[in-house]
């Protein structure tokens, strides 16, 4: 039963398949012919029967062509995408650069500022390249030594203010121990007028951030928000570098000292380029200002120093009038010499001489 389906069903499949061959034949003859013979009623009914099949075959071609277009248009927009996306890494790793650059910019005309400003000092500039494991917060390593002028014991420095000291100079790189660290120590002023009192500054275990202003008296005029300026004592740091401002005060356990807790002017965690101080000399003294003057009666201090200056210049033009007048009148009295020059100063003794 089912090998007769089969075979009726395979029958059925072979004459579809004839008569879509034979309609297909009748078709490609007719439209051959078509220019030679023209008959109304057979052109009409073939046209009813092709119409469908050519909607079919206008529909599959339209749609191949669709496929083949939007198989194109995706294949183009995918090599697009990944020109464009890697053009969109090359600009971000570019952009990263440029802002790298522009930082390290930044930070080098700062230490420059600070050159130009502080011409007591030979600088010598460096990067940190690195900080020590052990002590991560104490102890840095900088891309200069000896090679570079750089001496154990030199001053390390930024445009903020004290960093440390050089610890160890090597050939090509130095360990630096920073003001954190609890085995240093710098002599400090507080820089206040009032003040000046005189202390310490070493590093806090139990605090790493914030180094202490210690050996202060009890009674000293210390406050709040002081300044604290290295005094120059023990010849490593020059006096009136910049160490930070003091943001607490407390009592030692003895009661007779007090102690500072010190905000530093540098900010330790951000440290990547300092300088070092490869020689000192004493700071320029600073311009003299005029006193303060009476309302009602200020006076240009300028105009003034060169009104006194051109009346000093009159006097001495009117002593050497003087002069050149007395030493004529012993010329022709015949008291001095005739190859005397007329510009010879003679004091009063030697011409009652002559």
């Amino acid at each position: 039963m089912n090998k007769k389906l089969r075979k009726e069903s395979k029958t059925a499949k072979k004459i579809v398949a004839l008569i879509f061959v034979f309609i297909s034949v009748f078709c490609a003859v007719f439209f051959a012919a078509r220019n030679k013979f023209f008959t109304p009623v057979t052109d009409a009914t073939a046209m009813a029967i092709v119409a469908p099949f050519q909607r079919i075959f206008s529909w599959a071609g339209s749609q191949l062509t669709f496929i083949k277009d939007t198989v194109n248009e995706v294949s183009t927009l995918h090599e697009q995408n990944k020109l464009l996306r890697e053009e969109v890494e090359l600009l971000r790793a570019q952009n990263l650069t440029a802002s790298e650059y522009a930082s390290e910019n930044q930070r080098l005309r700062n230490l420059l500022g600070y050159k130009q400003v502080a011409t007591q000092f030979d600088l010598v500039a460096a990067s940190v390249i690195g900080r020590e494991s052990a002590t991560w917060s104490s102890v840095i390593i900088i891309n200069r030594g000896t090679l570079d002028g750089v001496a154990d014991n030199m001053a390390v420095v930024t445009e903020m203010g004290l960093v440390g000291h050089v610890m160890e100079a090597g050939i090509n790189s130095s360990k630096v121990q920073l003001l954190l660290d609890p085995r240093s120590s710098v002599g400090t002023l507080i820089q206040r007028p009032e003040s000046r009192v005189a202390g310490i500054v070493e590093g806090d275990i139990k605090n790493p951030n914030h180094p202490k202003m210690v050996n202060i008296p009890k009674d000293s005029d210390v406050k709040v928000d002081d300044m604290v300026v290295t005094s120059g004592f023990g010849g490593v740091y020059p006096k009136g570098l910049v160490v930070g401002k003091i943001v607490e005060i407390h009592n030692e356990e003895g009661g007779l000292l007090k102690y500072g807790v010190v905000d530093t002017s540098v900010n330790f965690q951000k440290l990547e380029d300092v300088a070092i101080i490869v020689a000192s000399r004493e700071a320029p003294p600073e311009p003299l200002q005029p006193p303060p003057q009476t309302p009602g009666t200020e006076t240009d201090p300028y105009e003034t120093a060169k009104k006194l200056q051109d009346a000093q210049q009159q006097i001495q033009d009117a002593q050497q009038q003087v002069q050149d007048a007395q030493q004529q009148q012993l010329q022709q009295a015949g008291y001095v010499p005739e190859d005397a020059t007329p510009n010879e100063d003679l004091s009063r003794e030697e011409a009652r001489q002559w």
